[in-house]
């Protein structure tokens, strides 16, 4: 039996055994090693690995025969435009085939493609033979070739090669048949042709060239096995222009051509459409977008057209707007480009409005089209159009990471939204806020949060500027700013971080980088300003809209930084409160006992105001924080006396007592049973209650007397005022008290009992504070 008829693992077993044998067999009575000769194993294959065996080496390689054979496996010596296969045979040094051998093949020049395998190289089947498929690229393909087959297996290779002729296949094609000779722009149509052998045989896998002046079709196609070659010419570029005229097409394979004409007609415009965006710009000198383009394109059927001649005018437009070339309003004549587009410029005016460009087919006015969703809108932030809303403005200080979100909202001086991707700067006293945020609608947000620093008054100053312009009074009409005509309503300059809230810039606050390198008063027209907006203003109302106006849309501002022109730094200045977790109350009405932090009982109504405690003792509690109040009733009848006396009798001659109460009790009333009938006690002069006509036979005793309890009696509730720490309070100047107010209505309190106020944060603190009650 040959080794490749054994399994490798049987193989390493016979070997092992063997070895074991001959070890076994030396002598060893002296303690003598001795090693056994190594057993002659005759050629070796390769071990598996299994056991942890050694590799056992493949015998050289050979390629034993290499022949060119054709579809049917017949010898040949010559291949022709057909193909044939190369086969070659691998074995070992005892003739035995070997599997899986790799074999690569390669060919000595051009002309000749290997395929049925990308990479060149197949492996050997389980008769030890490999192959691949030959074929000549073109019919006029012909001279003698070498292949070369080169075996490997392990470090084992062997190498053949093989020489062959390969004989010119003589081709004739047939006249190209064109379905439909004349097409429309943009048409297509089938066309074919055969090819053949000069005996006019069909010649299958024949690659046959393509070419057109103008139009798509495929560059090669390979004759099927009838010889036929079919395909579709399309007048249209793969750039989407049209063919026109014309155009011939051809086929060729060796030296071989066949060609036809196709006839296509001029393509005609039979639509425009406006393909531009939507278009917002702002007006003239506004900061935005100074100028915009417009865009219609020109359709043959579906298909851009190139050339068409087109007339744009301008329909309809606010002030002052241009188009073409800054200044024109006449019609402009144009031709479209190679993808069938024509643009149109646009420059603002200084008013805003639609806009709307005509685009026409000289060639047939009846086909035109309108541009769509064009404004001229939006223009920069004025002076007056910026402003800011909290989220909530009192934050817990004692917490790191208490946010709040601010928003900005900015408007031009029409009142429409400012050109989207408006930008805002933030900057901050103490805390932390987003340094920035672009708008879109008009609107942006960014989050303050607190962390160090922390101000030590409470109060974060919070500055917010964006690039702008300056509220004017446009005296001539024209809704732009002429320099020399119109006047602002109040100038203003350089801006600055009004930490201090006294209105005046003082060294070491933050000053915004962007200054003006301006040295004029900053001067103001309010009042012809408020004559011509607000004339039934009172003196009062004019004062106070000024100074709002000053404090809200100039200040902080800088003095003598100011020129005349439009430009602007818009500012806006907000507080934000800090506040402690803990809260302190004040009693405010009536007066707190000075020397027994007592509440008064004779006084019904009590006013608390609730600050922060602590270092911010004059803001407020954080937004959200409640307020509530409990009473405990320390008092009951047991406290009571009683007094009975004789009063008469009545008219039936029965004895009649009169009964007074005296001690601390509530109300004016006092119900009280006598015998299981119930009598009410009326509160007389000396504050003591009493009932005159007590009708008993037998004299009754304080015993007989019950009195109704008054355990629990004594009652707080909110009667006016916060309860809840609104999102946003008031904040004032520095050094004024932001504490909110509550008002609680004690009932049916006395002397002894109790009044306990409680604030509870949104974070759960809860502080509370109990007042004894006392007389006045």
């Amino acid at each position: 039996m040959s080794y490749p008829s054994l399994s490798t693992y049987k193989l390493f077993q016979l070997t092992a055994l063997t070895l074991s044998l001959a070890l076994a067999g030396c002598g060893g009575g002296d303690g003598t090693d001795t090693v056994a000769p190594e057993p002659d194993l005759g050629v070796q294959q390769p071990g598996t690995g299994n056991g942890g065996g050694t590799e056992v080496p493949v015998g050289a390689l050979n390629i034993s025969s290499s022949q060119l054979v054709d579809a049917d496996n017949n010898p040949i010596n010559a291949i022709g435009l057909e193909g044939a296969y190369y086969e070659v045979l691998v074995t070992d040094d005892n003739s035995e085939p070997v599997i899986g051998a790799r074999v690569s093949f390669s060919i000595d020049a051009e002309g000749i493609a290997l395929s049925q395998t990308t990479s060149g190289s197949t492996l050997t089947n389980s008769d030890g033979e490999a192959r691949i498929f030959l074929k000549p690229n073109a019919p006029d393909v012909s001279g003698a070739y070498i292949i070369t087959a080169n075996a490997s297996n392990g470090n084992n290779t062997a190498i053949d090669n093989l020489t062959f002729s390969v004989q010119a296949t003589n081709v004739s094609l047939s006249a190209l048949q064109v379905t439909d000779s004349q097409l429309n722009a943009g048409g297509q149509t089938a066309v074919s042709l055969k090819t053949t052998d000069t005996n006019g045989n069909a010649i299958s896998g024949v690659l046959v060239n393509l070419n057109a002046a103008c139009g798509q079709l495929p560059e090669q196609v390979t004759s099927d096995e009838n010889g036929m070659i079919n395909f579709v010419y399309k007048a249209i570029n793969i750039d989407n222009t049209l063919c026109s005229g014309a155009v011939r097409i051809s086929a060729n394979t060796g030296n071989v051509t066949q060609s036809a004409s196709i006839s296509i007609q001029a393509p005609e415009a039979t639509s425009i459409v406006y393909t531009a965006n939507d278009l917002t710009l702002g007006i003239q000198n506004s900061g935005s977008s100074a100028t915009g383009a417009v865009e219609f394109t020109v359709f043959s059927n579906r298909t851009p057209l190139a050339n068409a001649d087109v007339t744009l005018s301008l329909e309809k437009s606010p002030l002052g707007l241009t188009f073409g070339v800054l200044g024109n309003t006449s019609n402009i004549p144009a031709t479209t480009d190679s993808n069938g587009v024509v643009s149109v410029n646009i420059y603002p005016g200084t008013t805003p409005g639609p806009v709307e460009i005509k685009a026409t087919l000289d060639s047939d006015p009846r086909i035109n089209a309108l541009s769509k969703n064009i404004s001229i809108a939006s223009s920069r932030v004025t002076q007056t159009g910026l402003s800011l809303s909290w989220e909530k403005n009192v934050l817990d200080w004692s917490l790191d990471g208490d946010t709040s979100n601010i928003t900005a909202r900015m408007v031009d001086r029409n009142g429409n939204a400012v050109p989207d991707g408006t930008v805002i700067n933030f900057t901050a006293e103490g805390g932390k806020v987003t340094s920035s945020c672009p708008t879109s609608n008009g609107v942006c947000s960014v989050t303050f949060s607190t962390q160090n620093p922390r101000p030590g008054d409470g109060r974060v100053s919070i500055l917010a500027v964006a690039e702008g312009e300056k509220e004017y009074i446009d005296l001539n009409q024209n809704n732009a700013w002429d320099k020399d005509t119109d006047i602002l309503v109040h100038n203003i300059g350089d801006t600055f971080r009004d930490d201090n809230e006294n209105g005046t810039y003082q060294l070491g606050e933050f000053t915004y980088p962007l200054t003006t390198s301006a040295s004029e008063s900053c001067d103001s027209n309010l009042d012809r300003y408020i004559n011509l907006k607000f004339p039934s203003l009172s003196d009062l109302k004019r004062m106070q809209y000024k100074a709002n106006y000053i404090g809200e849309f100039v200040s902080p501002n800088k003095v003598n930084t100011c020129n005349n022109d439009l430009d602007a730094v818009v500012r806006y200045q907000g507080i934000t409160l800090l506040a402690d977790k803990d809260a302190r109350f004040t009693i405010i009405a009536p007066q707190l006992n000075a020397q027994t932090q007592e509440v008064y009982a004779n006084n019904s109504l009590i006013s608390i105001r609730m600050n922060s405690d602590g270092f911010y003792d004059l803001n407020p509690m954080p937004s959200g924080t409640t307020i509530s109040a409990t009473a405990t009733d320390n008092t009951d009848s047991s406290s009571v006396d009683i007094k009975i006396t004789p009063a008469g009798s009545d008219s039936q001659g029965r004895p009649l007592y009169q009964i007074i109460f005296i001690g601390d009790i509530n109300g004016d009333t006092l119900e009280f049973t006598v015998d299981d009938a119930s009598y009410i006690a009326q509160k007389n002069s000396n504050g003591n209650f009493a009932f005159s006509n007590l009708q008993r036979d037998i004299p009754p005793t304080a015993d007989d007397i019950q009195v109704e309890s008054e355990d629990g009696s004594c009652s707080a509730e909110v009667r006016s005022g916060v309860e809840e720490v609104p999102a946003n309070v008031a904040t004032g100047s520095p050094g004024d008290n932001l504490g909110t107010i509550t008002t609680f209505k004690l009932k049916d309190c006395s002397v002894g009992d109790e009044f306990t106020v409680i604030a509870t944060t949104p974070r759960g603190n809860v502080t509370k504070l109990t007042y004894p009650i006392t007389n006045l």
